[in-house]
């Protein structure tokens, strides 16, 4: 009898842990869906070394992630709103899977994601804010007792003294990633209020420093730049700074000649205004400067610390929902970065 329930722990023991890598290896492995839209890329059926292969599929995915953010532009305020929502979102469910994955902690995931829903309430754009019947006094308390109540549920859910350190390693990465993310993601929706061309423009220029760094190292990298993302060089770093510099002043120029983007938003409806008589107008080009520089020197260490974070977990990327990127994350992690700079620019330097 002892024998028999000896084997029935081992046989559950067994499929537990089964169940646990299958769980942590999600991160690395694509869905059915994504495999077959992987597949339909046109440079599957190209004759192609892996370096150019990959080279392709980035390429690719680059062009239909900046077809859909176009799109979206061509909602509106609204469109960037939704993209800012869904892009935290996406970027806290990775992190977490990740901190899931490297602590083994079981019973936090419902915990971790009502901080989330507190944390957002806290930081609720002003727009939807508008929308709830309490007004900011009630909701900082109302945000305080909840927070305190998932304090309180944090310390009764440790049974064993064992459970401490990895409990409170998945309690200081859920608000680490809140800081990372839902702080930011804030930024960016109070930024949008100062007209869509800042969100445009900050998350463009980023995106564009992204694109010449890594075809400046593609084909002339040679030295490695820092030991955190081994890949990146100082030929694509140099490279993509100088690109950046000398297109974000004509980008933001472009930009500003339409009213529609210039003007200041209130609540996600574009406002009409002379673009010409914005108290940024006659500078334009060099505030532009200014963010451009600041994305050409600055803004690739949220890429480098976020490497770093990846492969202190033994980890390449932070999910796989797009081909030759990753995951949402390691594709708009400088974002986020350019999301606070912008904010802080607008706010001390320009308004």
């Amino acid at each position: 009898m002892a024998d028999n329930d000896a084997t029935e722990d081992t046989t559950y023991n067994s499929d537990k842990f089964e169940a646990e890598a299958k769980e942590r290896n999600l991160l690395a492995e694509p869905s059915l869906l994504l495999q077959l839209g992987s597949a339909l890329l046109p440079s599957n059926y190209m004759n192609l070394s892996p370096r150019w292969q990959g080279w392709f599929v980035r390429g690719q995915s680059g062009v239909l992630l900046m077809s859909c953010f176009y799109t979206l532009v061509s909602l509106g305020p609204p469109g960037l709103f939704f993209l800012t929502c869904i892009v935290q979102l996406a970027s806290f469910y990775e992190v977490m899977q990740l901190g899931y994955s490297v602590t083994n902690v079981e019973g936090m995931r419902t915990w971790c994601w009502l901080l989330f829903c507190v944390a957002n309430l806290y930081y609720l754009d002003p727009t939807v804010a508008k929308l709830i019947p309490i007004n900011s006094t009630q909701k900082t308390a109302l945000c305080y007792s909840l927070y305190t109540i998932l304090t309180v549920w944090f310390v009764l859910s440790i049974r064993k003294t064992s459970q401490c350190l990895t409990r409170y390693c998945l309690f200081a990465w859920a608000h680490m990633a809140i800081f990372f993310l839902t702080v930011q993601a804030y930024l960016m929706n109070l930024t949008l209020q100062q007209g869509m061309i800042w969100y445009i423009f900050s998350m463009s220029i980023i995106t564009i420093n992204d694109i010449a760094a890594y075809m400046f190292g593609f084909f002339f990298g040679s030295t490695p730049l820092i030991v955190l993302s081994p890949k990146k060089t100082i030929e694509g770093y140099v490279g993509g700074g100088l690109v950046t510099i000398l297109l974000g002043p004509l980008y933001g120029l472009y930009l500003f000649q339409y009213p529609y983007l210039s003007c200041p938003t209130e609540a996600l409806h574009v406002t009409h205004c002379d673009p010409q008589t914005l108290s940024y107008a006659p500078n334009i080009l060099l505030h532009c400067a200014a963010i451009s520089i600041f994305a050409s020197t600055v803004g690739p260490v949220a890429g480098f610390f976020c490497s770093g974070f990846k492969r202190a977990c033994n980890k390449k990327n932070f999910g796989s929902l797009i081909p030759g990127h990753g995951g949402v994350l390691d594709r708009c992690d400088c974002m986020f970065l350019m999301a606070s700079a912008t904010y802080m620019y607008l706010e001390n330097v320009v308004l």
